[in-house]
Order: C-alpha cells, then structure tokens, then sequence
C-alpha cells in the first residue's frame, strides 16, 4: 500500500480545472467534512491550511484566478500577510494562494482510525495474514485464500494499492495499472515552526503535530541515480535556506511509494468483467479520493446505485 508513505495533503490544486479528474477531486474533497463530523478524532492529527506560490508573481496570479473561477475558496496574500502566517519562512514571496479549507492529515493514524470505526460497526479486521489469491467457481467469486485458509465471500473490492494489479492479474484480468514513484521525506524536530502547508518552487512541506518535517518529493529523472538517503539529506540545505529554523533537524526516514496510476488520469471504480462479484477501487490520489469512492461502492455493492459519474473499465 501506498498510503503510509502519502504526504496527506486533501486539495484540488493539483488538479486542472475543467478537467474530468478535477470534477473528481472536488468531488472527493467535499466528502471530508462529513467524514471529519463522523470520526471528529481526525482533527487531533490534522492541520488547515495551505500557502502555495509559484517563481513569480505573475504565474501566482494567474493560479489563484484559476482556482477561484473554478469555485475553490482561495485567497491571494501578500508579503506581509504570508509573513504573518508563516513566521518562520525565510524567502517569502511576494504573492501566494492561501486555502484555508485544505487540510493535511497523518494517513497512518487515519488509517487506523477508520479501522476501530469499522470494528465498531461490526466489520472484522484480520492482520498478519498473506492474501495468496482470489478464488473463483463456475465464474463467481468464492472467497479470498490467505495464509490462514479461505475466506469465504460474496463479494471481493480489490483496493490494495499497488497489490491490486498482481491480484486482477492471477485472474487473467489486465486493469492497465502503472506505478509512480514518489519521495516522502520526515525529520525530527523538536519545535513547531511550520503553521501551514507549504508548496513553492523549491520544496512542498508541512509539519505534524508531533513536530516531524514531511517533504514530499516526486522522482524526477535528474534524481534518478540517487539513493533516498542522499536526497533527504540534500533537502536538509534546501530547509535550512528556506526557513529560520528554530532548532536542529535530523532526517528519520526517506521512503519511496509507488502511486498506482492509469494512462488516463482517472482512478477505477466498478464492477470487473469476467468474474461476477469482483469490484475494483483505487487509483491516485488515493488519499483524497478514498472516503468518495468508498461511498460510490458501498452503495453500488449493497444499493445496486450506479455512480452518476461513469468511471472507465479496465
């Protein structure tokens, strides 16, 4: 799975209005807030909040009066303003995109939050367990077969990330799936010094509430040939220039995450051809459109509710 190495960030502004992923996302995003209501727990693990800018006043015009025709709630700050929101940053620019909607969450602790409400729901949660295959009869799903023996089941969703084209595959099924590698980066710290999260030309960056400095990083072809380690120790510079670091950093750990993606930018949701009782879920970013999709398929699954927006088949 992809999510423990997930930078968290919930937003839009990735996306490119118009665009059918980006429907999507606002789709997605809107979903939180009656997540956060049902689970208000999140809030303990999550920050509000972005400033983002681009090399020049200008291009950071423009996105902010890109975002705001598309209906996002956005503020362009200036200087001062970014100053005051962000005391410790060095090079302030002189415009940014300030979101006060965004939120980055911590994934692991979101992860493990939604299972203890599963649990009290009534699902059953097994762990230290191998899935080894999917197993079908007469064309139907039978069940999951795992380290422990088969699960028998009327219905398998295959959202495991990554796993989930090793899975389609061992039964005959090409979902188009391909990875993405990605950097996320964390540091200790041990003083607060980032309010907000931040995505300049030079760094994307936010800090949890236990203080540790998570970076963000896609893997570029100009950092190909270097080891996560180097990387992370290099962005050490790149922070220390950045921001007045009110006390000293140490890099904790350099992970890369492989992003499950399709050529078309859009995730998978639906019901699989060739074995009834086989649905499909996933698809980058998984973190903002997981409590979405997950609705659209429960409601599919027990409701037989086609989602208003067609995904494309696999």
């Amino acid at each position: 799975m992809v999510s423990p190495v997930a930078f968290g960030w919930i937003n839009t502004v990735h996306g490119t209005p118009g665009s059918e992923s980006y429907a999507l996302w606002q789709n997605a995003v809107g979903d939180y807030p009656a997540l956060i209501h049902d689970l208000p727990e999140i809030l303990s693990f999550s920050r509000r909040g972005s400033l983002l800018w681009h090399a020049s006043p200008e291009e950071t015009d423009h996105l902010f009066t890109t975002r705001l025709n598309a209906g996002e709630t956005v503020e362009l700050v200036d200087h001062k303003a970014i100053s005051r929101l962000e005391p410790h940053l060095c090079n302030v620019p002189e415009l940014a995109v300030f979101s006060v909607d965004d939120i980055a969450i911590d994934p692991i602790r979101l992860a493990g939050t939604l299972l203890n409400a599963a649990r009290a729901r009534g699902a059953i949660v097994r762990f230290d367990e191998t899935v080894w295959s999917i197993e079908t009869k007469n064309g139907r799903i039978e069940g999951v077969r795992t380290s422990a023996g088969l699960i028998k089941a009327d219905y398998v969703i295959l959202a495991a990330g990554p796993g989930t084209s090793e899975l389609a595959k061992q039964l005959g099924i090409d979902i188009g799936m391909a990875m993405a590698p990605a950097l996320l980066l964390r540091y200790a710290c041990s003083t607060p010094f980032i309010r907000h999260i931040l995505d300049g030309p030079r760094v994307e960056v936010r800090q949890n509430n236990d203080n540790a400095v998570i970076i963000a990083e896609s893997r570029r072809e100009d950092n190909q040939g270097d080891s996560p380690e180097s990387i992370g120790d290099r962005f050490l510079s790149v922070l220390a220039d950045e921001f007045d670091l009110p006390s000293p950093l140490s890099l904790i750990s350099a992970e890369i995450g492989n992003r499950p993606t399709f050529p078309d930018g859009m995730p998978r949701c639906g019901f699989l051809p060739g074995v009834e009782g086989l649905y499909i879920t996933g698809g980058h970013p998984g973190l903002i459109l997981a409590p979405y999709l997950a609705r659209l398929a429960a409601r599919e699954i027990l409701h037989g509710e086609m989602p208003a927006h067609r995904f494309p088949s696999s």
